[in-house]
């Protein structure tokens, strides 16, 4: 529940000791978790937990220890971090690298020694190391040169101060291990992990076209070709992950990688991945991903499944289309109860250019109630497969029934049944107006038959002819008009029928399968 945050967030400043059980890891874990949210939202506790810990550099890499080492460029360098000169050479590397270098094996080659690489700075096992990506809360990202295969990679490595805490080995384990398990063209793969080493590390492909994140800061909202292409092969990696039974839990632009030159998108960044049956998901109370990209489940701290990933894949959609979050909010608190009690503003709201229907595209996913939210990655595989064809091709790809835009039923009732009552009308005049001509013929009448028989009179005397034999008596006019209004109502209220059920689906022709009540 939100309150569980609130009362994380207002919790009074910790003791010195209880932050040094913090970090001599002396304390239960529930405790833990909630004395590092507190520190997340809480400078004077951070600036106790500096002075114990003596270097003010390494909270500056754990401000966020449930967070993840995501890929950053220099315009989101840490303020901590002086900006790099751009006229200075290659090898002036920023401050993440100060503390790296000391760690960092030197460059030595097998007859003389030690190498002059103007590359490389130091070496990490059989690696050079030439450049910092990124940083984050659990450890530095860093672009190395695998020898053996002459190929860059990249190097997750276990921030210095973690290494030692065996909860934060763990946990930075357990994200090499998820995506390892996961052979996916959309998922990034892990290529070694060495969780022995002084600091633990896991290797990685570098993919040099930055993330979703950074091209919807540099573009703004994309086209929808792109926008349902990216989507479709996050939706195949979450499918694949949820297949090994495993949960990303922080689907967002940021931790989707871009590959250069052929524009496919991997997910990357299992720093909070967990198995989809670990018992930690309900029992720990406690949230953690990015707030503006949660399932409404997961920011009220609940049990998740693989519906919470697909309303964050929903979440990322409505980003990619609209340019912006599809919550926001001026705190994390804000945001979570954004997401927990209202529904985000439609897209064409925001970006004219998207069709209405792909507003109820991304409804299908960021439904709040879980019995509605679309069921399965691979269910949103098999519905974004069929979108992907509509776009690209609308004349020989219809679009999803389900996406369609109709019209209420009770609407369409009211708008027959309207129809029918203007012709009844229009039929009862048309009948009067009969009647009262038929009026008028039978008050002439009499007069007509007096002058026939005058001319009679006075015509030459001839054989009357025989009389006809007696015909039985014709209906009245009354009753003629009556027999031929009803008809005629009756034949309208059958056609008003009919239509309305061709247009709702229930004609009998249309579906046989349905019984007589039903098409009633």
């Amino acid at each position: 529940m939100i309150d569980r945050i609130m009362i994380a967030k207002q919790d009074p400043h910790f003791e010195l000791d209880k932050l040094r059980e913090l970090l001599d890891e002396r304390l239960p874990a529930p405790e833990a978790d909630r004395i590092e949210y507190h520190l997340s939202n809480c400078e004077h506790c951070r600036s106790q937990l500096r002075e114990i810990a003596g270097e003010p550099m390494w909270w500056d890499e754990t401000v966020e220890v449930l967070s993840k080492s995501t890929f950053i460029d220099q315009s989101s360098r840490p303020t901590s971090q002086p900006p790099s000169d751009p006229a200075q050479p290659q090898r002036s590397f920023d401050a993440s690298l100060d503390w790296i270098r000391p760690l960092l094996q030197p460059l030595r080659d097998q007859h003389s020694g030690t190498v002059d690489d103007t590359r490389a700075i130091g070496t990490l096992d059989q690696y050079s190391i030439h450049s910092v990506i990124g940083q984050g809360g659990m450890g530095v990202v860093l672009r190395g040169m695998d020898p053996e295969l002459n190929r860059p990679v990249a190097i997750k490595v276990l921030s210095p101060h973690l290494a030692g805490v065996g909860a934060a080995r763990t946990r930075f384990m357990r994200e090499a291990q998820a995506a390892a398990a996961i052979v996916h063209p959309a998922i990034v793969p892990i290529y070694s992990v060495v969780p022995s080493a002084r600091l633990p590390y896991l290797v990685m492909p570098c993919i040099d076209g930055g993330n979703l994140q950074q091209r919807l800061d540099r573009e703004g909202p994309l086209e929808l070709t792109e926008v349902v292409r990216i989507g479709l092969q996050i939706a195949e990696g979450l499918s694949a992950a949820h297949k090994n039974s495993v949960l990303h839990r922080d689907i967002k632009p940021a931790n989707i990688l871009i590959e250069e030159g052929n524009g496919r998108v991997l997910i990357s960044d299992f720093g909070l991945a967990r198995a989809l049956d670990d018992a930690t998901l309900t029992n720990s109370g406690m949230i953690a991903g990015t707030p503006q990209y949660m399932s409404p489940e997961q920011a009220r701290g609940e049990s998740l499944d693989a519906r919470s990933d697909l309303f964050s894949l929903g979440s990322l959609l409505y980003a990619l289309a609209s340019g912006r979050a599809p919550f926001r909010a001026e705190s994390p608190l804000g945001i979570l109860r954004k997401i927990t009690e209202t529904r985000a503003k439609p897209i064409q709201e925001i970006n004219e250019r998207m069709p209405r229907w792909f507003d109820n595209l991304v409804a299908r996913f960021m439904e709040p109630d879980l019995t509605l939210r679309i069921g399965s990655a691979d269910e949103a595989v098999s519905l974004l497969r069929e979108v992907n064809a509509h776009v690209r091709n609308p004349t020989g790809n219809r679009l999803p029934d389900s996406l369609e835009e109709r019209r209420p039923r009770r609407s369409l009732r009211w708008t027959l049944a309207a129809a029918g009552v203007l012709t009844a009308v229009a039929s009862i005049a048309t009948w009067n107006h009969r009647k009262q001509e038929n009026s008028h013929t039978e008050r002439s009448l009499p007069t007509v038959i007096e002058q026939s028989r005058r001319l009679t009179t006075m015509a030459p005397s001839v054989p009357a002819p025989p009389a006809p034999t007696p015909a039985p008596p014709a209906p009245t006019t009354d009753d003629w008009d009556a027999v031929h209004f009803n008809a005629e109502l009756h034949s309208i209220q059958f056609m008003l029928e009919q239509l309305a059920n061709q247009l709702e689906g229930t004609d009998p022709t249309v579906n046989p399968d349905l019984t007589d009540g039903d098409q009633k």
